[in-house]
């Protein structure tokens, strides 16, 4: 009897609040918070499941984003993965569609409470607009027909940066508006989830697309820098971001491997995968380094969106501990950032293939500063011990730069260049 009467007055107050609520763009920005991604916007716990909605989870889908409406129905609100859109709910009764978000199906109703709920039916049934009309009207505008830019330059670039790549929780707006122009627009009206982004919804259709045209003519991501900075994550992300320090060991580290008792190392990239990028078929495949684990060979020339995937999903933990721009940056590091070592390092000897007369001269004007002449300045060990012990470090740190460091990365010169400067800093000897 008790549990008939509460869920008579829970009905009965959903009436009221649907009703009180049916016509505020607040709730309906909310809701299309939610529909993002209602985990970030509630400040909940990702439920550790596959959404019931997905029969078999996409390749590359975490887990986490199975439970956002977004990735069932689309930024186009038109459906993803072969599950059906939203449009057809567009202007039905609210209630209607809050009790359909507790079915079994969508099975919200222990994980959204009823304001939730509300909010995300308010956003279904009066928040969607035609995406595919208003990203063709936006490549439409020419540059000069709009002051979207005074507009953004007021309002947006104090914490997106005049050029829209301060964020690295996010991607460089430049880029995302080219790519994925209806979720710029979606969260152009609603704001983004958990954070405190204006949302433009009360404006109308027209400053959304006007700004989404000025967005496109924002500068790309620098992939040249991008894959250095994800070589130095790749070294080290925890000293490279100024993160903490992990507490417990990565769960993909065997228990029995010789860092198993050193947190922090066992969640740096090359302690599984080498500085040669090998794995278990390079240079750790024996020794205290040897995990057992394979290399990131395979995964050269790779879809970066792919490789983050992999890297956030549940081998790997990293969507957990580094930013949007920290994983993009990694993943361009492993899919375009790999050299092959033995065209440089000699497997045999260890030697560099370089010629080190041609290296000393590179040497003297471009690292001495730092490093000394003799290579004992700055680095905690002398760099020619360090070089000749293990030279696929040695060359992934001139090729990437230092994580937290201003050392220079050499990657974009002529590949020679750094192959004649370990030659050279090979050559060092420890002061007697």
């Amino acid at each position: 009897m008790k549990r008939l009467l509460r869920a008579a007055l829970m009905s009965v107050l959903t009436v009221f609040m649907l009703s009180a609520w049916a016509n505020d763009p607040a709730s309906v920005a909310r809701g299309g918070r939610l529909y993002d991604n209602w985990v970030a916007e509630t400040r909940a716990r990702a439920p550790n499941l596959t959404n019931p909605a997905f029969k078999t989870r996409p390749a590359g889908v975490a887990v986490s984003d199975t439970w956002r409406c977004v990735e069932c129905h689309g930024w186009d609100y038109k459906g993803k993965h072969g599950l059906k859109g939203i449009q057809g709910s567009q202007k039905s009764d609210p209630a209607s569609v809050a009790a359909l978000l507790k079915d079994a199906n969508h099975g919200y109703e222990e994980w959204l409470d009823e304001h939730d709920r509300i909010d995300l039916a308010n956003f279904v049934s009066a928040g969607q607009s035609d995406m595919n009309r208003l990203v063709s009207q936006a490549q439409r505008i020419k540059p000069g027909q709009t002051s979207a830019h005074k507009v953004f330059a007021t309002m947006c670039a104090v914490c997106h940066g005049l050029e829209g790549d301060r964020l690295r929780e996010i991607a460089p707006l430049g880029d995302s508006a080219r790519k994925r122009p209806a979720e710029v627009l979606h969260v152009s009206f609603n704001g983004h989830p958990g954070g405190n982004m204006p949302a433009l919804r009360t404006l109308g259709e027209e400053p959304a697309i006007h700004m989404l045209a000025y967005l496109q003519t924002l500068r790309s991501l620098d992939m040249a820098a991008s894959v250095a900075n994800g070589g130095r994550l790749y070294d080290d992300w925890q000293v490279h971001t100024g993160g903490q320090r992990q507490a417990l060991a990565h769960p993909a580290y065997p228990a029995k491997a010789y860092y198993a008792n050193s947190a922090n190392e066992t969640w740096r990239c090359k302690e599984c995968h080498g500085w040669d990028y090998k794995g278990n078929q390079g240079q750790y495949a024996k020794g205290n380094h040897a995990t057992g684990i394979t290399g990131i060979q395979a995964m050269a020339g790779a879809d970066p969106g792919k490789t983050m995937a992999v890297l956030r999903g549940t081998s790997h933990h990293f969507g957990a501990v580094l930013k949007h721009r920290d994983l993009q940056d990694l993943a361009n590091f492993v899919s375009y950032g790999q050299i092959d070592m033995d065209t440089v390092i000699d497997l045999k000897t260890g030697l560099s293939r370089g010629d080190a007369a041609k290296g000393q001269t590179h040497y003297r004007s471009m690292c001495a500063n730092c490093h000394g002449v003799d290579g004992y300045y700055v680095a905690k060990r002398h760099l020619g011990k360090v070089s000749r012990g293990d030279p696929w470090h040695s060359l992934h740190n001139m090729l990437n730069g230092h994580p937290d460091d201003t050392m220079p990365a050499l990657r974009e010169l002529d590949p020679n260049v750094a192959k004649d400067i370990l030659a050279h800093v090979q050559t060092l000897q420890e002061r007697r």
